[in-house]
C-alpha cells in the first residue's frame, strides 16, 4: 500500500467556478450564474444542458484565457454538496497586487500571527463601522458538484456578501449534522435579485439562496437521505457509520428534535428520561440522544449566562427598548430566539468599548502593495446604485473637464467640437455610450471626478488667479506639505516618494534630479484628491500609469 503525507489536506481538483458577476470597467453584480473554466469542454457541456452562449474570456488580473457560459435565464442550479471534508471555506481576506496579504478568522490573522487588526481598530462589527474598502472582505467559498456535468471535479462558488456568509455555512452545518459528512446531499442554489433602502437611497443587489432538493423539511428532519431508497444513487455510507435518527421509525417520537428546541434544563432532562425509558429507542439511538441532551444543556446554561450579562450591561433599563435594539442589531431576529453566540456579540456592542490601539502605518512599501482585486471583485449583495447624478454636481464636473484640456476648441464650431470631445472622453472612461455629463450616475460621476483630479490642470478656468497663487507659494513649504501627505499614506521612504512622483508626472526622477515645483504641485493634486485613502490613491496612480503607457504606445 502506498503512503500519504501526514497533515496534508487532500482534495478533489477544481474544474470550474460559478461566478456572480462581470467586470465592465468596474465590477458589476449579475442576476444569473456564470459558469467559467479553463477547460472548454466543461463549458460546452454546460451549454448543452442549460443553454446560452459560450465565449472565450480573460478574468481580470493575472492568468490566461478561459471560457464562460452567458445565459440570463440561468438563475438556479441543481448541485450536490460532496461528502468528506467540509465543503465551506470562509475567512476575512486582504488582497493586493502581490497576492493575498492577510487571511483572518475574525480573531487572529493566520499568516501574520497577530490579533485581527480590523477588529482592534473598528470594533466587533468592523465591516459596518469602518470606511468603505478599508477592512478585509468576507470570502465564503463553497465546493459543489454539478451532477449532470461529466467528471467529478468540484465547482467553486465564491461569494463576498454578508447574507451568504451567514446562511450558507449554517445550512450546510445543519444538513451534515442530520445526515453525517459521509453522504452527498442534493441541493439547489438560486441567485435572487433584491432591493432595499440604505440611508434613504434605493439599492439593488443579488443574494444567493440554497435549499435541499427532493424532500420537505419534515422529511429531512426525520430520516437520513442516504438510507432513503429514492436517493440511493447518491451512495449510502456504511451502515455502522450512519446517523440513527429515531423519528425515521414510524410512531416513535423524535427525541433529538425535541431536545434541540427545549427551552429549559429541566425540559431537556425530562426528554432524556423519556427516551431512556423507551427501550427500542434507547437501543438504537441512545448515544445520539445522550450527546444531544448534553449539548443542549450546555447551550441553555450559556444562554442564561449571556442573558444575565446583557441585562446587567443594558444602561437604559427599558426592557422593551432592549428587545427593539436587539432586533435592529440582528436585522429582525427576536431576542427570545437568540443563540448564546448572538447574545454575546450583542453584549459586546452595548458595552463601553475600550480605546482601540493605534495601527501603525508601514515604514514603506513597494509596487506590489498597490491594492487590486485578486481576480474579479464581485460581491453577491453588492450594492448597485443607478441614481442619476445630482444637478448641482454638473457645473464642477464640466469645469474640471475644461481645465484638463479635454474640451480645448475655440472659435467657430467649437461648441460642437467640444461636445463631441467630451462625449468621446466620457464614453471611454465609463465604458458605455455617454453624450453628456447629465447622463452619468452618481457612482460614475465619482469615478470621473477621481480621474479628473488625478490629471494636471492645463487650462485653468481663471489663468490670472492660478498664476498669482502659484507665485505666492513657498516651494519649501509645498515640498514639506507633499511629504506630509505621503506620510499619511504610509509612504515615507525617499525612493518610494520619487517613484510615485515619477509615475504621476511621467518624468524619471532620481536623487540627482529632485522634483521641480511644478512636479511637486502635480503630486499634491493627486495626494489631496485621494483624501488620505490608500485604496483611492493606489487606484489613481494605477490609472495615471496606464494613461502614460497608452500615450507612449501611441
Amino acid at each position: 500500500m502506498g503512503g500519504r503525507i501526514i497533515g496534508m489536506q487532500h482534495r478533489l481538483r477544481t474544474i470550474g467556478r460559478i461566478r456572480l458577476g462581470t467586470y465592465e470597467g468596474r465590477p458589476k453584480a449579475s442576476e444569473f450564474f456564470i459558469p467559467t473554466s479553463e477547460f472548454e469542454h466543461y463549458i460546452r457541456s454546460a451549454a448543452d444542458l442549460f443553454g446560452g452562449d459560450v465565449e472565450q474570456w480573460k478574468p481580470q488580473g493575472d492568468g490566461g484565457m478561459q471560457w464562460r457560459l452567458m445565459n440570463p435565464d440561468l438563475t438556479s442550479l441543481d448541485a450536490i454538496i460532496p461528502p468528506g471534508r467540509d465543503p465551506i471555506d470562509q475567512a476575512y481576506e486582504k488582497w493586493s497586487r502581490g497576492g493575498k496579504q492577510a487571511r483572518c478568522n475574525g480573531e487572529t490573522v493566520e499568516n501574520l500571527s497577530r490579533l485581527c487588526v480590523c477588529k482592534q481598530q473598528w470594533g466587533p462589527r468592523f465591516w459596518e463601522n469602518a470606511p468603505k474598502d478599508q477592512t478585509c472582505k468576507l470570502y465564503t467559498r463553497t465546493n459543489l458538484w454539478l451532477p449532470e456535468i461529466q467528471d467529478i471535479g468540484t465547482w467553486l462558488l465564491e461569494t463576498k456578501g454578508a447574507n451568504a456568509g451567514a446562511e450558507l455555512p449554517g445550512f450546510i452545518d445543519m444538513m451534515r449534522g442530520m445526515f453525517s459528512d459521509k453522504v452527498a446531499l442534493p441541493v439547489r442554489i438560486w441567485l435572487v435579485p433584491r432591493t432595499g433602502r440604505e440611508k434613504g437611497k434605493l439599492k439593488h443587489y443579488t443574494k444567493v439562496e440554497i435549499e435541499i432538493r427532493g424532500m420537505t423539511a419534515m422529511q429531512a428532519a426525520s430520516r437520513i437521505m442516504a438510507a432513503a431508497p429514492e436517493h440511493a444513487e447518491l451512495g449510502a455510507a456504511a451502515a455502522e457509520d450512519r446517523l440513527a435518527i429515531e423519528s425515521a421509525k414510524p410512531g416513535q417520537p423524535d427525541y433529538v428534535a425535541m431536545i434541540d428546541i427545549a427551552q429549559t434544563r429541566d425540559a431537556v432532562i425530562e426528554l432524556w428520561r423519556q427516551a431512556k425509558a423507551n427501550r427500542d429507542v434507547w437501543m438504537s439511538s441512545g448515544a445520539v440522544i445522550e450527546a444531544a441532551a448534553g449539548k443542549r444543556v450546555k447551550e441553555i446554561e450559556r444562554i442564561a449566562e449571556a442573558w444575565k450579562n446583557v441585562v446587567t450591561a443594558w444602561a437604559g433599563g427599558d426592557m422593551d427598548a432592549l428587545h427593539r435594539t436587539f432586533t435592529d442589531f440582528t436585522r429582525g431576529r427576536r431576542i427570545e430566539e437568540a443563540t448564546a453566540e448572538e447574545l454575546e456579540v450583542f453584549l459586546t456592542s452595548i458595552q463601553t468599548p475600550e480605546p482601540a490601539p493605534t495601527v501603525q502605518a508601514p515604514a514603506g512599501r513597494s509596487v506590489a502593495d498597490i491594492a487590486v482585486p485578486p481576480d474579479d471583485e464581485i460581491e453577491d449583495a453588492e450594492v448597485i446604485d443607478d441614481t442619476p447624478v445630482a444637478e448641482e454636481r454638473l457645473t464642477p464636473l464640466n469645469i474640471a473637464i475644461g481645465e484638463r484640456g479635454i474640451t480645448p476648441h475655440t472659435g467657430r464650431g467649437s461648441t460642437a467640437a467640444n461636445k463631441a470631445a467630451k462625449a468621446a472622453w466620457l464614453t471611454e472612461k465609463v465604458r458605455r455610450p455617454i453624450t453628456s455629463t447629465k447622463e452619468l450616475t452618481e457612482r460614475e460621476a465619482d469615478d470621473v471626478m477621481a480621474i479628473l483630479r488625478a490629471m494636471p490642470v492645463t487650462h485653468p478656468a481663471n489663468p490670472r488667479k492660478a498664476t498669482q497663487q502659484a507665485r505666492q507659494q513657498d516651494p519649501a513649504e509645498r515640498r514639506n506639505h507633499m511629504l506630509t501627505l505621503f506620510g499619511q499614506l504610509g509612504i515615507v521612504d525617499r525612493e518610494d516618494v520619487l517613484r510615485d512622483i515619477s509615475i504621476i508626472t511621467g518624468d524619471a526622477l532620481t536623487e540627482a534630479a529632485p522634483p521641480t515645483p511644478e512636479q511637486v504641485e502635480a503630486a499634491i493634486d493627486v495626494l489631496e484628491a485621494s483624501g488620505g485613502d490608500v485604496a483611492t490613491y493606489d487606484a489613481m496612480v494605477s490609472q495615471i500609469q496606464e494613461a502614460h503607457a497608452e500615450a507612449t504606445g501611441n
